[in-house]
């Protein structure tokens, strides 16, 4: 058995995919890296087989996909250790947003309509590691509770309608997709009145979105958390006051180009710990996902320097 697990999503970016990864496995093969593979069918399914691979013995899983088999894979892998750090953890970005990769200086967030996979595979071969913090939020309901992990950010609100709209949109990727979903969540949308507790201070406002980032960038190409860094042991929180369409709609250039966190609609901090709470079921999303409908309460806590990963 080789020791690197490679997890194909092959939907991913609306199938492109596939395609793409068929001129990276020959480059991977050829640079000399002993791997398996295996391939998601379905939801969800990504986060089984990082479990198992853990247990079987694989120290390197590499996620070739988006944010979302990403956030299933850390889940698995997580999930075997208890939480506790495990192996190492490598990513080939071939999905929508690509978010995750965003973080790291090398080639692995493509810029162009070719990017140039060599130098993406010539960064995995290298195998340059380091140690950065995941996100674990504990969702509850007057009856159930769940836990997830997030390695990017997790938001509430709009981002999260949006979001849960973007995947209707199969026709389009990045951040044409996500700006589709902006504009179809702006024909009908909630604003939460929550409660935020962080390490020396609460909130307690209406809010249009709620993003708890480890990460800088959301949605493809949304920069929430511009000064975000993903190994300080903090996350970077973003609260937009409760907005109508147009507010929205002007604030989301400068969240695209990082620029809102200076406007007075808008309140940043830095905290280790995060509780949010409303009387209102809290759609949410991690890295992309929807993992938990009906929430009432969302406890946030930063796992510092959880996870190895190829930079």
């Amino acid at each position: 058995m080789a020791k690197t697990l490679v997890v194909l999503n092959p939907n991913s970016s609306s199938g492109k995919a596939a395609k793409t990864w068929e001129s990276v496995e020959p480059l991977l093969r050829e640079g000399g890296l002993d791997f398996d593979l295996t391939r998601t069918t379905g939801p969800n399914q990504a986060i089984t087989l990082a479990e198992q691979a853990k247990r079987d013995g694989y120290e390197t899983i590499i996620a070739a996909s988006g944010d979302g088999t990403v956030n299933e894979i850390i889940n698995g892998m997580l999930r075997a250790s208890n939480g506790e750090a495990t192996g190492t953890f490598g990513v080939i970005p071939i999905g929508s947003g690509n978010d995750f990769a965003k973080m790291f200086p090398h080639p692995t967030t493509p810029a162009s309509p070719q990017p140039d996979w060599r130098a993406v595979v010539r960064h995995i071969l290298a195998g340059d590691t380091r140690l950065v913090d995941i996100g674990k939020v504990v969702a509850s309901d007057q009856s159930r509770s769940g836990v997830r992990y997030f390695a990017n950010a997790l938001d509430t609100g709009f981002g999260a309608q949006a979001n849960n709209h973007a995947h209707e949109i199969p026709q389009l990727t990045g951040t044409a997709m996500y700006l589709a979903a902006v504009f179809k969540t702006l024909i009908r949308f909630t604003i939460d009145q929550v409660k935020i507790d962080l390490d020396h201070k609460s909130i307690e406002q209406w809010s249009t979105m709620i993003a708890v980032a480890n990460g800088r960038c959301i949605g493809g190409g949304f920069w929430i958390a511009p000064d975000a860094r993903n190994d300080d042991g903090l996350f970077d929180l973003m609260v937009a006051q409760g907005l109508g369409r147009i507010g929205i709609l002007s604030l989301l250039p400068k969240v695209m180009k990082g620029t809102h966190v200076s406007d007075p609609r808008v309140q940043m901090a830095q905290s280790s710990r995060v509780v949010i709470e409303s009387r209102e079921p809290i759609m949410f999303e991690t890295d992309g996902e929807i993992s938990f409908v009906g929430a009432y309460r969302l406890d946030i806590q930063i796992l510092p320097k959880r996870l190895r990963v190829i930079a």
